[in-house]
């Protein structure tokens, strides 16, 4: 197949939104001659954007809408390489297609009708199709010096390719910090510097992987780095690597499980943070989280904690990184309340994390939040409906959370799961007593309120009565009720703000959060159904329906 063929397929590749596809065949054609070695930079800039667009869409960690941008940003500058190619322009003054947006109105329309067609279109594709493997290095490489023998953990470092500007070695910076971090921390690890003939063969994550493996390394790095008048942009890539026969492609994490006595216990488990990424922010910045990793790997938890706290992540892959290393080196150290607050802030921007929701749910339970620790721990259910621990951990928090008829139905899930058990069965005998009492201390209230409709304390019984028995929807009634004779009622409020929570309903607790200030009523004198910072009620997004009352 000629160039002219093969830009063509290319085009329609484009067009058919096989964006990974044709980036590949487009790569292959600009590495067939040096001549091209400046548009090569700039397609295997965008095929790495295109990557990390993947990576983020498929752990959840950017919005649809984030992702689709970055497709079509990507799809936009390889039409531009394209066009530069057929008009031999093999030298564009711009290092990017996005920099000269009206250079090509036709595509323009173009796009618009691949937006059109193709969101649905690449879904399909990129789930029934394989990824192309990367291209092998062209020449051989060595490292500039053996690794020690009684390393323990081995970093193999990778000359930044320039895409654009002047020449920058990041690399030897890192070198350099890494010469100084390991000599203060007295981390047992070593690092070399890969050295290649051809220097600015393009590192796709199989080549780097193939190469760690060969060094016997365990993490390497590697990256781009671009310069111009507006400054120096630089995208770091590491790749952790496990010992054999241990997964490759997810951090290793604990998950957090009760013991006897409300004791910790922990079990290992492999997370969804994949062991490789890119790093956006400046090179100190993402050097300090490196070396936080590199303490974690190490097995020095404290190290890890004192380089991981001083860095502020700015995308969300990081934060998640961050975050779920973080709070498992604070575990490591006996701190638990200070990982109940990194997971805190790890499921502030991803709420619907399971593993964090697991362990922030565990820690709840033992701080005594027995209503958050059953919110996270149903979001964590989601993603695992058949973990007996998690369920079994969810029925004690409903049962402290007094609702009882939810506590009685995990119960009985449990008791379906496991052999037959003496202790589950008396759970369940416990709670169904329970539930008697309070079928008759709600009916008492309701007789008592046939004879006198102004009997406050019978109305607050029939709220916390029908919120025990899971009649949520009742629950609010009686405390409307309270309030339509006494709208100051600090006891109304508390039994409705409870109610819409165990309801799931996040949009009512925070109204009825409002309208208690409204009365005089601060969120701290709400019995802790209502937390001072609003933001961190993050309920399960499955609701009940409380719009309809009898």
């Amino acid at each position: 197949m000629d160039n002219a063929q093969l830009v063509s397929e290319i085009k329609q590749l484009l067009g058919n939104a096989e964006t990974e596809k044709a980036l590949g065949r487009l790569i292959g054609l600009l590495q067939s001659s040096p001549k091209y070695r400046n548009l090569n930079s700039l397609a295997l800039q965008a095929r790495a954007r295109f990557r990390k667009a993947q990576q983020d869409e498929l752990q959840g960690l950017a919005s649809g809408e984030a992702v689709k941008l970055t497709y079509n940003q990507v799809t936009r500058q390889a039409l531009q390489i394209v066009e530069w190619l057929e008009e031999g322009k093999l030298d564009p003054e711009v290092s990017s297609a996005e920099s000269r947006p009206g250079r090509w109105p036709w595509v323009i329309g173009a796009l618009v009708l691949l937006i059109a067609i193709a969101g649905g279109g690449y879904w399909w594709w990129a789930q029934s199709q394989a990824q192309e493997p990367g291209e092998e290095l062209s020449s051989a490489c060595h490292i500039d010096r053996q690794f020690e023998k009684g390393s323990e953990f081995n970093i193999l470092l990778v000359p930044f390719q320039v895409v654009a500007g002047e020449p920058q070695k990041p690399h030897a910076l890192i070198a350099a910090r890494l010469e100084s971090f390991i000599k203060e921390y007295n981390i047992n690890c070593d690092f070399g510097t890969l050295l290649c003939k051809d220097s600015d063969s393009f590192l796709s994550i199989d080549d780097a992987t193939r190469l760690a493996k060969e060094f016997e390394a365990q993490l390497i790095i590697w990256g781009t780095a671009e310069s111009s008048p507006q400054g120096s942009t630089i995208n770091t890539n590491y790749k952790f690597l496990k010992k054999k026969g241990k997964d490759e492609s997810n951090l290793e994490l604990s998950k957090l499980e009760l013991s006897e006595g409300s004791q910790l216990a922990t079990v290992s488990t492999l997370s969804s943070i994949a062991t490789s990424g890119i790093l956006t922010q400046a090179i100190e910045k993402s050097i300090r989280l490196l070396f936080g990793l590199i303490a974690h790997e190490a097995g020095d938890a404290s190290t890890a904690i004192e380089m991981l706290e001083g860095y502020q992540p700015s995308d969300s892959t990081a934060h998640l990184v961050k975050g779920m290393v973080l709070a498992e080196d604070y575990l490591a150290n006996k701190q638990e309340d200070k990982a109940w607050e990194s997971y805190n802030e790890v499921l502030a921007v991803h709420p619907d994390y399971a593993l964090a929701r697991n362990n922030r749910g565990v820690l709840n339970l033992k701080k005594g939040n027995y209503t958050e620790a059953a919110e996270d721990l149903t979001v964590f259910l989601k993603k695992d409906s058949s973990n007996v621990k998690a369920l079994e951990a969810r029925s004690e928090a409903y049962l402290k959370a007094d609702q009882l008829k939810q506590a009685r139905e995990d119960l009985l899930k449990v008791k379906k799961m496991r052999p037959p058990d003496r202790t589950i069965n008396q759970r369940i005998e416990e709670v169904d007593k329970k539930i008697e009492e309070e079928k008759k201390a709600k009916a008492s209230a309701e007789a008592e309120l046939q004879a006198n409709p102004n009997n406050l304390a019978a109305w607050n019984q029939k709220a916390i009565s029908s919120h025990r028995l899971g009649d949520f929807a009742e629950a609010v009634k009686a405390g409307e009720a309270i309030l339509q004779r006494d709208p100051d009622n600090k006891e109304a409020f508390t039994q409705i703000i409870k109610a819409y929570r165990s309801a799931n309903d996040t949009t009512q607790v925070k109204k009825w959060i409002q309208k208690a200030e409204d009365a005089g009523i601060a969120p701290s004198q709400l019995e802790g159904v209502a937390p001072t910072n609003l933001n961190r009620i993050q309920l399960p997004s499955t609701r009940f329906d409380l719009s309809k009352k009898n």
